[in-house]
């Protein structure tokens, strides 16, 4: 069995970097994208199971890079769980419309990899 690929896509790289050690360390297999244009190349080169976007990111955001990804990729195909430090009711609205699910940051690693594991199992 292979390990589940997820992409993590977040423009500050200090916060990516924490993501991407704290997954590897659960087992995932960890792509790294800093914006959406390269996150939308990234899956469809790698396939992930699961993208962890950030939603407020230059170039184009994570809400944009959901929308184009619902547009072209079989939702079954491809989980997304959406970060952000948002509070407008009308883009959570949006963020729930098109990503499997959406968590506030700042928020625990733990609570993180619990919201992927109930979306696509375990790392290996």
């Amino acid at each position: 069995m292979h390990a589940k690929t997820i992409l993590v896509v977040e423009d500050h790289a200090p916060t990516r970097e924490a993501y991407v050690a704290f997954l590897v360390e659960c087992g995932y297999r960890v792509i790294e994208a800093a914006h959406g244009g390269e996150a939308i190349l990234h899956v469809h080169r790698y396939r992930p199971d699961l993208v962890l976007m950030d939603i407020n990111m230059p170039v184009l955001d994570g809400l944009e890079t959901a929308e184009s990804l619902r547009a072209h990729v079989p939702a079954a195909a491809l989980r997304i769980l959406g970060l952000t430090g948002c509070d407008s009711q009308v883009k959570w609205e949006r963020m729930h419309a098109v990503c499997d699910d959406v968590l506030q940051k700042p928020c625990a690693p733990e609570l993180i990899t619990s919201r992927i594991q109930s979306l696509i199992g375990t790392g290996a």
